[in-house]
């Protein structure tokens, strides 16, 4: 099963990158000699561009990008939710976070 990071956590690292992004462009800027459209200039922009689209798709999507992948068989017999990932009872027939069905 694959689970990611919760919302509040991709918000953060798509906010993260970006401002990663402005602060090396507004150093990079003060260097002497640096261009502002200079190779690294732009292949700075476009990760940090593409980092910050992936956490914020991930952080607003119901999909997501699946960061990591999880294990959840666990010996003790622990069922969880295939949508959400969240534990759930054997007796269960939905998910009490999510509502999804947890007949198989």
């Amino acid at each position: 099963m694959r689970i990611r990071p919760g919302r509040t956590r991709s918000l953060i690292a798509g906010i993260a990158a970006l401002a990663v992004m402005v602060f090396g462009l507004v150093m990079m800027g003060r260097m002497p000699g640096g261009g502002i459209f200079g190779p690294f200039m732009i292949l700075w922009v476009l990760f940090g561009l593409i980092g910050a689209a992936a956490a914020f798709y991930n952080a607003f999507s119901e999909r997501g990008l699946p960061l990591y992948e999880v294990d959840t068989e666990s010996e003790e017999g622990d069922a969880f939710c295939p949508q959400c990932g969240r534990p759930v009872s054997a007796d269960d027939a939905y998910c009490r976070r999510c509502g999804a069905s947890l007949d198989e």
